[in-house]
């Protein structure tokens, strides 16, 4: 083919697509069952709305990428999830049977799970309580699997739904006596709306391993490296104040865990630890012992003293070195590298190391070799 006519075909391929060859546009594709207002639904116009839509868009924005959302059965979302049918659940549970085929991400907000039955029943949340009463969860859910675990099998009837309509239906009907719901969904649903004036939580709220402490996005195993970036830009949601402008407007005050300083000892300007709910920022530690002098010797003392205080903060903040997820380490001098690492190692399980970044300083306080700051969960 002559060339003139070779440039007129790219000309015409670069003037129908834009360019020859371009860019795919960076995406992650989301599984919502958009019935469950207000954390997914569609409005009026059919354009999806609620605190889940608002996260996950939020997410996308940190990572430069677009938000595709996939219409996804909650009940079968795990295979579709494996199927590669999406990239991410949005939102789910995570409990040890789930992380057993999927992944997960740090909790977006926590989870209550509570027993909703007619007012003055004087039902309570336990197997005793509710033996020989008839109980409906919704299909696929933690709860579902709570319930038929320890309640099912000592006389309690357990019944099913797909959808939250069928169920408390099926409720105000008197087929079933009580429910057991995310309190926020049910709130929601039925007890804020006329027609759930006859009804109320009965009982707390339960506190069990297989319900969770909090609503999470899931991944597929493999999907590491997409984990880790979603956990990031949560946390720069959190520290943009985004994240709180979100949740503030769907969830109760005392369902967004407000930050706990410990102010530092010495009137430094800066706390020793900050909580917020199940996560513990530590600020950095030196290598001082109990004078408040650094350990002399170097970067091998250093990093044992350093890392000896770091034990005794998480410890001090409800946590452990058993639970950090991720560490920075500051050097002086970045070819003491490897000798810090050597020490460092010892304190970590080869197969739970947490995430890290190491950079070296000009100079660090007081003339220190190392410093680590962490961010771990508090133990329950």
């Amino acid at each position: 083919m002559p060339l003139l006519k070779i440039l007129s075909v790219l000309s015409l391929v670069a003037l129908t697509t834009g360019c020859v060859s371009s860019a795919v546009e960076p995406q992650i594709r989301f599984g919502v069952e958009a019935l469950v207002p207000p954390f997914e639904s569609r409005d009026d116009n059919g354009q999806l709305v609620g605190l889940n839509i608002e996260l996950g868009n939020a997410l996308c924005a940190q990572l430069k990428s677009s938000c595709v959302w996939v219409d996804q059965d909650y009940a079968t979302n795990i295979e579709a999830l494996e199927a590669k049918r999406f990239d991410v659940i949005m939102p789910m549970t995570a409990t040890a049977a789930r992380r057993e085929r999927i992944d997960f991400t740090e909790n977006l907000y926590p989870l209550s799970s509570r027993l909703v039955a007619r007012q003055g029943s004087a039902l309570q949340p336990t197997a005793e309580s509710l033996k020989g009463q008839r109980i409906g969860v919704l299909t696929g859910t933690s709860r579902e699997a709570f319930a038929k675990a320890r309640w099912q099998v000592a006389g309690v009837t357990v019944r099913s739904f797909r959808f939250n309509d069928q169920l408390i239906a099926s409720l105000q009907a008197g087929e079933i006596d009580a429910t057991l719901q995310d309190s926020i969904e049910i709130s929601h649903a039925l007890l804020a709306q006329p027609q759930g004036q006859a009804f109320a939580f009965a009982g707390p709220a339960l506190d069990d391993p297989m319900l969770g402490s909090g609503v999470a996005m899931a991944v597929r195993k493999s999907d590491t490296a997409l984990r880790d970036k979603l956990n990031a830009a949560l946390e720069r949601l959190k520290q943009n104040g985004q994240y709180q402008m979100i949740t503030q407007r769907y969830l109760p005050a005392e369902a967004v865990d407000s930050p706990i300083y410990f102010p530092n000892d010495e009137g430094l300007p800066f706390s020793d630890a900050v909580r917020i709910g199940d996560t513990v920022y530590l600020s950095g530690v030196l290598g001082s012992g109990a004078d408040g002098e650094l350990v002399k010797g170097g970067i091998g003392p250093q990093t044992v003293q350093t890392m000896e205080n770091l034990r005794t903060a998480l410890q001090s903040h409800g946590s452990s070195l058993d639970n950090v997820a991720k560490c920075t380490v500051i050097l002086a001098d970045i070819k003491e590298f490897n000798a810090m690492n050597e020490v460092y190692k010892r304190y970590f399980p080869a197969d739970r190391l947490p995430a890290r970044t190491t950079f070296a300083a000009k100079a660090l306080v007081l003339g220190a070799r190392v410093e680590v700051e962490c961010l771990a969960v508090a133990v329950r």
